[in-house]
């Protein structure tokens, strides 16, 4: 699904993966004992695992390095 003009994301129940294309890469692991989930920076990828991984906390959705995925309620969901 596009999602913007430069931002695609695919999805299921344990499962997200976003293409961003922009500048700038990035490449780790960030992880998150809260929800759980992990995700997997590739350069202009970020495949995520866990617990439904497309939503963003909302805690998250006011920090200026938000996911960038879908937030709760959102419609596409």
């Amino acid at each position: 699904m596009r999602l913007h003009n430069k931002v695609w994301l695919w999805w299921g129940r344990y499962w997200a993966v976003q293409f961003y294309r922009n500048r700038y890469i990035s490449l780790g692991v960030h992880i998150d004992f809260q929800r759980p989930y992990v995700d997997v920076h590739l350069l202009w990828l970020i495949v995520s695992l866990g617990d439904n991984p497309v939503i963003t906390n909302e805690e998250d959705r006011l920090r200026s390095s938000c996911r960038g995925f879908l937030f709760e309620g959102d419609p596409r969901l």
